[in-house]
């Protein structure tokens, strides 16, 4: 009899630490998925103020056309308002269909050797224009040397988007270091770093998940749904490598994309391309 009870009793501990094992999974699934039903709300919100702004934009200027006549001069830059709107449409909707391609893995990396310093030039030149609206200068300390296999195409398009963002968030006549070095263990580190309004702490990992943004969409006043950062990391992430931020408010950020040492190639890799 004493056996007896002490299995029933040893039984009755481990169905209760089972269930409160459960309990612990049921609430942390729970808490889970009110995280992501917070995060849609949050989306659908930013998304709806986003396209609302072109939109109303796009039908404004057209009604305008519609309604004056046909002499006056304005109809240039109504045509201009709307055809910057459009962009801006579908700019948004490109993001979200690119994210949507590569969490699906149907984005194919078409790799080659690539200078460092080519790529930063090229992105540079992208942004260009941006820069010189806000007089923004983007310093580039990319060593010569430094190369390393990968696709071309989409770590151009990471930089683009590091590069946006930091102009975004720069003063007007501020300065952006984009700068690269390799490691001790031989990874490559391409790091863009701004002067800007920098970012809280306990907001850094936010903005790096989709749709993320340390402002809501009543306050905040960078355009942009949260795509930027996301997008890049992704793109990171196909190459074996990821994207670390390190940011102070009233001071700036810096951030770094790591590439794994097997795609750092030779110097003369670059002479013999």
């Amino acid at each position: 009899m004493l056996l007896e009870r002490r299995h029933t009793e040893r039984a009755l501990v481990a169905a209760r630490q089972q269930a409160e094992r459960a309990a612990k999974l049921a609430e942390a699934a729970m808490v889970q998925a009110q995280e992501a039903d917070r995060a849609k709300t949050k989306f659908l919100a930013n998304m709806t103020h986003e396209l609302r702004t072109p939109l109303n934009a796009i039908i404004g200027f057209s009604e305008l056309i519609q309604n004056t006549p046909q002499q006056a001069g304005d109809h240039r830059a109504y045509a201009g308002y709307i055809h910057d709107s459009g962009e801006h449409l579908l700019g948004i909707l490109n993001g979200v269909l690119d994210l949507a391609r590569i969490e699906a893995g149907r984005v194919i990396l078409e790799q080659q050797v690539v200078a460092i310093e080519e790529l930063v030039h090229a992105a540079k030149n992208a942004v260009a224009a941006v820069a010189e609206h806000k007089s923004v200068t983007i310093a580039c300390r990319a060593p010569k040397d430094h190369a390393v296999w990968l696709d071309p195409g989409k770590m151009r398009r990471v930089l683009i988007n590091l590069l946006s963002n930091a102009i975004k968030f720069s003063p007007d006549g501020g300065t952006i270091e984009v700068s690269s070095r390799i490691t001790a263990p031989g990874a490559m580190i391409i790091a863009v770093a701004d002067g800007g309004c920098g970012i809280p702490m306990e907001y850094l990992d936010r903005v790096l998940e989709p749709f993320g943004q340390v402002e809501d969409h009543l306050t905040r006043e960078a355009e942009g749904v949260g795509l930027g950062l996301p997008i890049a990391r992704a793109l990171v992430v196909l190459h074996g490598g990821d994207v670390c931020i390190a940011s102070e408010v009233g001071v700036g950020t810096t951030v770094e994309v790591r590439l794994p040492a097997d795609r750092v190639r030779a110097p003369r890799a670059v002479l013999a391309r």
